[in-house]
């Protein structure tokens, strides 16, 4: 029993002996690991992917801030529409609605557009476009419909340009500087690109449908052929431009017909009709629908 015992024993202690060296080879080994990868990530490689994630990071941060910007310039841009709506010739109030619009409008510019400018400033505008654009064709609809219903036309696209570029000073957290010095000032724009303004172009033709046909319930005939003629005339120049690659712009084409068809059968039932259309608000949607579906042509051809 002695024996087996020593014999047991010293086997324990064989592979005790033999587990401890294996574990201080393996604890050299990780030492050595950590000090390979302490050395790679002072590496020159490491540094520069580094620098990338950060650029990335802040890249993917300032989208986010224009984007969140370009939704409040949506919803307020939608609010001026609907404000624009409230105008009526028997209550007198255009004056009044279009000044409340117009100071609206120049806070969207003097607030959130200067914001995304800061954001934009050098850096190329063209890598974040899609962040604002929706904001941007919805206050394009909004000031060209304030236009159109103050004075029955709208701005050049150069014009509207304008109104989004700004001079702030390059060092605004000193108070102390003088606002007169054009020497501190720096001049920042948010990009309006000419698509942009085209899509907002043809976001006005429904406002000014849905203005017809109010013009309609209220008994404003002369209006209602007046808003006929302007889309007319606007789909003239948008058939025109047939050098247009895009998918957006050919939804708002078809979009500008649909109301252009819509206007001009309400005035010829109000033609037709004289003041029974005009006292029962007629409009005829089912000839519309008819109109609609047998006015399908692949070629638009000369439009008179």
């Amino acid at each position: 029993m002695g024996h087996r015992e020593g014999n047991r024993r010293g086997n324990n202690n064989f592979w005790n002996n033999k587990s401890g060296g294996g574990h201080r080879q393996g604890g050299g080994g990780s030492g050595a690991g950590k000090r390979n990868n302490a050395a790679s990530a002072d590496s020159p490689l490491a540094q520069c992917f580094l620098e990338y994630a950060s650029e990335l990071d802040d890249k993917h941060d300032r989208y986010e801030r224009i984007l969140k910007c370009s939704r409040d310039i949506t919803i307020e841009s939608k609010r001026i529409i609907f404000l624009l709506h409230t105008v009526d010739a028997k209550k007198d109030n255009k004056e009044r609605v279009c000044v409340e619009a117009f100071r609206r409008l120049k806070s969207l510019c003097d607030n959130n557009f200067l914001i995304i400018a800061k954001e934009l400033d050098g850096r190329d505008p063209y890598q974040y476009s899609r962040a604002y654009t929706a904001g941007l064709q919805e206050f394009i609809e909004a000031y060209t419909f304030y236009e159109y219903v103050f004075s029955k036309t709208f701005s050049h696209w150069k014009s509207i340009q304008k109104e989004l570029c700004f001079k702030v000073r390059s060092n605004e957290e000193n108070s102390d500087a003088v606002e007169s010095d054009l020497s501190d000032e720096k001049e920042l724009a948010c990009l309006l690109s000419p698509l942009d303004y085209i899509l907002g172009i043809g976001d006005l033709t429904g406002e000014v449908m849905r203005k017809s046909i109010n013009s309609l319930g209220s008994g404003d005939i002369n209006s209602c052929f007046e808003h006929c003629r302007f889309l007319q005339m606007l789909y003239k120049g948008f058939v025109s431009l047939s050098n247009v690659r895009s998918r957006d712009f050919s939804q708002k084409l078809h979009t500008l017909q649909q109301s252009m068809l819509k206007i001009e059968a309400v005035c010829y039932n109000v033609k037709v009709r004289g003041g029974e259309a005009t006292k029962l608000g007629i409009t005829d949607s089912a000839s519309f629908g008819a109109i609609l579906k047998n006015n399908v042509e692949d070629d638009e051809g000369v439009f008179f």
